[in-house]
């Protein structure tokens, strides 16, 4: 019986240390490294010169604080990263914004020969979706804000709808994703996904 105790005890104490073996550490580093760069885009001017953007960045670093401290390290993880992204992407725009303007010399060109009229193209039907593939260090956010997709990150909810059947939490999406990028929003299902991503009605700003 003694016997049996014993190895009931044990095989307990071993379950008991492959659960906490399976726990999500705390992401230091991940909260180290967001924080760092938050203070690298405050430093830049991005609280003034990329505004939206700094703020953003500053959300989700404290939404990532609050997981954390209610010990949920796992989805904590990737809020941080998502928040040093964002920060990095505000400390970007900042320093592009100081920097002075190039100047073109303008060349007075040859006036242009006539051209040979052409006939008519027929309209070609623009798609309604593009493909975008996931690279290390993409979040929605980012990929809104890339000029080549939106140039506006707090777009970024018309991809995540667009892609609910391969993203189950708009935090979390991964390098190989092929992802579909709505082309053909309408100004008001633009507007809807901007104050979803936390922007200021266009009527509230004038």
């Amino acid at each position: 019986m003694m016997k049996k105790l014993i190895l009931a005890s044990a095989i307990m104490m071993f379950s008991l240390a492959l659960v906490l073996a399976g726990c999500a550490q705390k992401p230091e580093a991940e909260l180290e490294k967001a924080e760092s760069a938050l203070q690298a885009a405050k430093d830049a001017g991005a609280p003034e010169l990329a505004a939206d953007d700094y703020k953003a960045a500053e959300n989700k670093l404290n939404e990532g604080k609050n997981l954390v401290d209610n010990k949920k390290y796992k989805d904590a993880k990737p809020v941080l990263e998502n928040a040093a992204s964002l920060a990095d992407i505000a400390r970007d725009k900042a320093l592009a914004a100081k920097k002075p303007p190039v100047k073109k010399e303008t060349v007075a060109a040859p006036a242009p020969a006539p051209a040979p009229e052409k006939p008519v193209a027929q309209p070609v039907e623009k798609p309604k979706f593009e493909e975008r593939s996931v690279v290390k260090g993409d979040c929605l956010w980012k990929i809104a804000g890339d000029k080549n997709v939106y140039g506006d990150p707090y777009q970024w909810p018309l991809i995540y709808d667009a892609n609910k059947d391969q993203i189950k939490n708009p935090n979390l999406i991964y390098p190989k994703q092929n992802l579909k990028i709505p082309t053909d929003a309408t100004p008001e299902e633009i507007e809807k996904a901007r104050v979803r991503a936390g922007a200021k009605k266009e009527s509230a700003k004038k």
